[in-house]
């Protein structure tokens, strides 16, 4: 008898529970190495044996199993293997362990479906599976938006990312933005979420990624979401405006506070300013910036920002905001076709910049035309 078909007879549930303890524990270590990873990958068997512990009586066992998932999902083959099995329905687990407000390993449940939509390919049987239950993503949006959904002390602050990776599809994207329902505008309360700096993170990467749907452009900058000042706020610091200035802002970015602090995270402000770019990319958009003149709040972040890659998204943004649509020459920058040649040259320059070359502009001083 082999090793891993003997290890799981000991994971049998109606075992005995010291045995099974033992056994669950010991497989949960062997995913700890890349042979034990690979090894537990390749028997479906096994697989399916750990997942019938995941609800086990004993907490220890149940918390060793989805231990044992989490690191086996971690990897693309462990992830293609649990998703390929036949008589048990890793996302249809993982989900039933999210929305049961008893269940005590959710945080688990939430890294293990996190880790398997990782992967693009992956990620859409996922995304289908969901659409296809009865919890579906809009479920899984007002399930995290309840900070205390779990009764067990879980956060389920890695939910956010799940629903990042899903927006990563176009499918996926519809449906975070279908306008029929309230998805989108429920995770952008988030955007300042300060309990969970991962959830913070991941739901401002849901919105850059959904702002690469130009035709919801119109919807994202109309009244009934109003992105751009929401994108703007975690750039925004203690500036000073005058009257007129502050006036012709956006009302959530008039008048902030002196203890204003701008986003600290680099990679977070890069995405904010990645989403206002692709918000450049019509005509209309460019316009609706302009109106909002949220230029003055490019203007001071300019003045603070360090970071080199932070800088350039910001310059990029203000360069074509002070040009007039007729010096632009056209309505969807998206469909401008650069030559390979100077794509590459363009390249090279933003490399030699973010590697501490000169800047094409050192500072922002030319206003917009009104």
């Amino acid at each position: 008898m082999d090793s891993i078909k003997e290890l799981i007879q000991f994971l049998a549930p109606e075992g005995r529970m010291d045995i099974k303890s033992a056994a669950c524990m010991t497989a949960a270590q062997l995913t700890g190495t890349p042979e034990g990873l690979s090894l537990l990958s390749s028997r479906p068997d096994a697989l399916k044996a750990i997942i019938g512990l995941i609800r086990d009586p004993e907490i220890y066992t149940a918390k060793d199993a989805m231990r044992a998932l989490v690191n086996i999902s971690a990897e693309e083959p462990g992830a293609e293997a649990l998703l390929e099995l036949k008589d048990a329905n890793i996302t249809t687990e993982m989900i039933k362990c999210i929305k049961d407000q008893q269940y005590p390993h959710a945080d688990f449940a939430c890294g293990i479906l996190a880790n398997l939509s990782k992967c693009k390919k992956l990620c859409q049987k996922i995304l289908n599976d969901i659409s296809d239950g009865p919890t579906n993503l809009e479920g899984l949006v007002n399930i995290l938006c309840q900070t205390d959904y779990n009764k067990k002390g879980a956060k389920l602050h890695l939910l956010a990312p799940v629903i990042t990776n899903f927006s990563q599809l176009a499918d996926g994207r519809r449906q975070i933005m279908d306008k029929d329902g309230f998805v989108f505008q429920r995770l952008i309360t988030f955007m300042d979420y300060k309990e969970s700096k991962g959830r913070r993170m991941s739901v401002i990467a849901t919105i850059h990624n959904c702002c690469f749907e130009k035709e919801y452009h119109p919807w994202l900058m109309s009244e009934d979401v109003d992105i751009v000042p929401r994108l703007l706020l975690p750039l925004a610091g203690p500036d000073t405006f005058n009257e007129e200035e502050n006036n012709s802002l956006p009302v959530d970015l008039q008048y902030l506070s002196d203890d204003k602090e701008r986003e600290p995270d680099s990679e977070i402000r890069k995405l904010l300013l990645e989403a206002l770019m692709q918000l450049c990319i019509l005509r209309e958009g460019r316009e609706t910036l302009r109106k909002q003149n949220i230029y003055l709040i490019l203007r001071e972040h300019h003045k603070w920002e360090e970071d080199r890659k932070c800088i350039m998204l910001n310059e990029d943004i203000v360069n074509l905001l002070i040009r007039t649509e007729d010096e632009i020459g056209v309505e969807d920058l998206s469909a401008v076709h650069v030559p390979p040649d100077l794509a590459n040259k363009f390249n090279a320059q933003d490399e030699e910049y973010l590697a501490g070359g000169s800047s094409n502009m050192n500072s922002i001083t030319e206003e917009p035309e009104k």
